[in-house]
């Protein structure tokens, strides 16, 4: 049963509007786009695994699943892929989507990636990622004061063509890395190994209750972190369809980009969610003429009447609020 349903974070949504409105000769463009693409990739490795995570045995009691879990640790928070609550004992999954070939060096606390000619990446060791959480979770269940209970960890490979090779360790790789579609049959053995000492309903649902409540998502802004000013934002309805970037023209009551004649009636949805993800979720009526690139005031009014978007303020300090489009 999935107690907390995989989401794309909002860091995400935020990097994905950067990639289409700040302007591509910014000094640090090329950074946020490969923090994109990493991110990118771990949600594909997560989403995939969604299909063997229906495969896990049946089980005589209930096991609960929680994506994306984020709890406090300390004065800061730890972030689980997929963590697994069974009966008695915890399942962290730590799930990687890697290409190329994968020379796991326990030993050493890393993981090496050869992709092609391209030269070797260094990564943190999955297997150590994994024991940090379930020492984290540890940690987390002495805080509140609720009994401790064995924590298992796999590192789950999630792409099928990736090559492994074992550099030290062998023993550690062979117990804690498995790739998507052993899954089901790793979990039946740690089954049998804890066959006993179940939890009791009454329990487990305050623990989970209790996770629930203490889940706390990332908010910090990558817009920040990389300098992006307002400046740096580009303004306009951009064509979804062309690269570079082309801004569409409101032409007869919808859309019209003059570069690729592609006509959408609703490109502004998109313009509007990107300004609230990189600028402010409050916008007023002449920053949207600016923003949209319109004058008429009465269109911009229906299309926002469209959208069900509230203001407040009288007419001349009418801000409108854009939040309930971040929701769709």
């Amino acid at each position: 049963m999935i107690k907390k349903a995989r989401c794309v974070p909002l860091r995400v949504h935020i990097l994905r509007a950067m990639k289409r409105r700040v302007r591509p000769d910014h000094e640090k463009y090329q950074d946020f786009l490969n923090e994109l693409g990493r991110k990118e990739a771990g949600i594909y490795g997560e989403q995939s695994l969604d299909y063997y995570l229906k495969l896990l045995p049946e089980t005589d009691h209930p096991f609960y699943i929680f994506h994306g879990l984020r709890l406090p640790f300390r004065d800061t928070f730890f972030q689980m892929d997929t963590l697994i609550l069974f009966t008695n004992f915890f399942l962290v999954l730590e799930v990687k989507f890697f290409k190329g070939t994968l020379y796991f060096d326990p030993k050493n606390y890393q993981l090496l990636q050869e992709v092609e000619e391209n030269p070797l990446k260094v990564y943190p060791d999955p297997i150590l990622q994994a024991s940090n959480q379930c020492s984290k979770l540890q940690s987390w269940l002495r805080s509140k004061q609720l009994p401790e209970l064995r924590c298992e960890k796999l590192a789950v490979l999630t792409n099928p063509k990736v090559i492994m090779k074992v550099l030290s360790n062998p023993s550690a790789v062979d117990r804690y890395v498995i790739k998507s579609p052993a899954l089901s049959d790793k979990v039946s053995i740690l089954l049998k190994r804890h066959s006993s000492q179940h939890l009791d309903k009454k329990f487990t649902k305050k623990l989970i209750k209790q996770l629930l409540k203490d889940h706390t998502p990332d908010t910090s802004s990558p817009i920040t972190q990389y300098g992006i000013l307002a400046s740096d934002i580009i303004k306009g309805v951009i064509c979804p369809s062309c690269n570079p970037y082309k801004i569409m023209k409101r032409i007869y009551g919808t859309w019209e980009c003059s570069n690729c004649g592609e006509r959408l009636d609703s490109a502004h949805i998109m313009a509007l969610k990107d300004y609230a993800l990189l600028i402010s979720p409050f916008i007023t009526m002449r920053e949207l003429k600016r923003y949209l690139g319109l004058e008429n005031r009465l269109t911009i009014i229906r299309l926002l009447k469209n959208l069900d978007i509230e203001f407040v303020g009288g007419t001349k300090s009418r801000t409108y609020n854009l939040t309930p489009l971040l929701k769709t």
